[in-house]
């Protein structure tokens, strides 16, 4: 996603990519779709997060295992995401990692040589 102008319309066409092929997004679950579109927020506000604050997104990665979509962001900024206290998100932002709390069933950040990785897990169980 490197030098890309609008690499959060990408992140959310992969997640909807990889759950309409899963059949999640497509389900007749409301509530699945509801889980489906929620990842494609999380992934939204990685990628977001990724560009603004860790210097660009280096790679976003989708993994998916028995009912758990992993979504991995790869920047290379050092400083560690925190989520902000309700006073001090505002008319310039602080609401991303907030929702990232919120909507996936766990979050957090693994520091590498290069930057690092800040991931979410989200439960989509498969349509039957």
């Amino acid at each position: 996603m490197e030098g890309d102008a609008v690499p959060t319309r990408r992140a959310r066409a992969a997640v909807r990519c990889v759950t309409a092929e899963l059949g999640i997004s497509t389900a007749g679950d409301p509530s699945a779709r509801d889980n489906a579109e929620s990842a494609v927020l999380i992934a939204s506000e990685l990628v977001t997060n990724a560009w603004r604050h860790g210097h660009g997104v280096m790679e976003l990665r989708l993994c998916w295992d028995d009912g758990m979509l992993t979504l991995e962001v790869d920047d290379r900024g050092g400083m560690l995401p925190a989520v902000l206290p309700a006073a001090k998100r505002g008319a310039r932002g602080g609401y991303g990692l907030a929702l990232v709390d919120h909507l996936a069933d766990e979050w957090g950040v693994q520091r590498h040589p290069n930057g690092k990785t800040v991931w979410a897990r989200c439960a989509l169980p498969l349509a039957s």
